[in-house]
Parts: structure tokens; sequence; C-alpha cells
């Protein structure tokens, strides 16, 4: 009964091993002398807002709301 656990449990993690990683998305820098706007959104159509990030010309940044795989990114360069 213990071996058989053991071998089910080595199977397991053996195939957890094998399965890709789900890849991040690389969040775009924001550039120097550049305002920034990063907005993440619930699905793939963009339909449902979830949060943003923003950056003015100085750096300074504010944020709200949840980060997710659906991201709309636009920048303006500062004078």
């Amino acid at each position: 009964m213990i071996r058989r656990v053991l071998v089910v449990a080595a199977t397991v993690l053996g195939v957890v091993g094998v399965l890709p990683a789900v890849e991040a998305q690389a969040i775009p820098v924001c550039r120097n002398g550049y305002a920034c706007l990063y907005q993440w959104y619930a699905d793939p159509g963009h339909t449902v807002f979830s949060g943003y990030l923003s950056v003015d010309c100085n750096g300074n940044a504010d944020s709200s709301g949840t980060r997710t795989r659906y991201l709309d990114f636009n920048q303006a360069p500062c004078n």
C-alpha cells in the first residue's frame, strides 16, 4: 500500500515537472522623457477594466486595481 502511494506521488511530481510554466507577460518599460499609462483588463477583448498604473513626466507613479494578463500600454513624449 505504501509503495503504491509512493509510486503515485512520484508520477504526479514527474508530470508536474514536465508541464510548461505559464509565460509571464513582460511589462513595457516607461522610457525617460515619456509619460506612460498601463491599463489592465479582465478579458482579452478589453471590455472589463481591472486596474491601471500611470507614470508622469517626473517619474511619479499612481496605480489602482489589479494587474492581469491583458495589458494595454500607451506612452507620450514629454515636451
